[in-house]
């Protein structure tokens, strides 16, 4: 036990040692220092030398830690618990929503699953429709247009009246004494 004990004051000796003397005076050195590079190392040699001895401490902890048998029944009891805990959560939950999902008459998942590939499949079938939809009337404009730059004596007698769109607005009554013509 002295030797164990022996290397855990001799780890933290090192570790006060290099945390409090070694790394501030590397650190003063490369303040003042001319040589960046030296004093550079210094500090990083001091900074490994607290981190190996701040590694070796926290290992022999955890070790110790791990080898007490008190530890290892605490946590085997507080890992069966949380088995125990999970199994009656499960039969709960189960239990519950077994029953009450379909009663209360919610889809489940796969219900659910199945919906959003109708949905999908929808989608990709109103897709095709619109795309179509543009096709067919992309071929008619450009029918309406050939004929109206061709005009109806080139088509023949028989040519059919294109219709543009334009739709002329009914006259307006005259207002009794007032103007007669309408400012935009």
């Amino acid at each position: 036990m002295s030797i164990k004990q022996s290397g855990m004051t001799e780890d933290l000796g090192k570790l006060f040692q290099a945390a409090w003397v070694d790394l501030p005076t590397a650190a003063v050195k490369r303040l003042f220092a001319g040589d960046d590079n030296a004093a550079q190392g210094a500090v990083s040699e001091a900074g490994w030398k607290a981190y190996d001895a701040w590694i070796r401490l926290a290992n022999d902890a955890s070790n110790r830690i791990y080898a007490n048998p008190t530890f290892g029944a605490m946590t085997g009891r507080g890992i069966q618990a949380g088995l125990q805990v999970t199994r009656v959560v499960d039969a709960v939950a189960s239990a519950i929503f077994g029953n009450l999902w379909p009663a209360i008459g919610l889809p489940t998942a796969t219900d659910v699953q199945a919906l959003r590939t109708d949905v999908k499949a929808l989608r990709e079938e109103l897709r095709t429709v619109r795309e179509r939809a543009v096709e067919e009337q992309s071929e008619d404009r450009d029918d309406h247009a050939y004929a109206a730059a061709h005009g109806a004596d080139s088509a023949g007698r028989d040519a059919a009246i294109i219709w543009n769109g334009y739709k002329p607005e009914p006259k307006r009554a005259a207002r009794k004494g007032g103007k007669k013509s309408v400012a935009l």
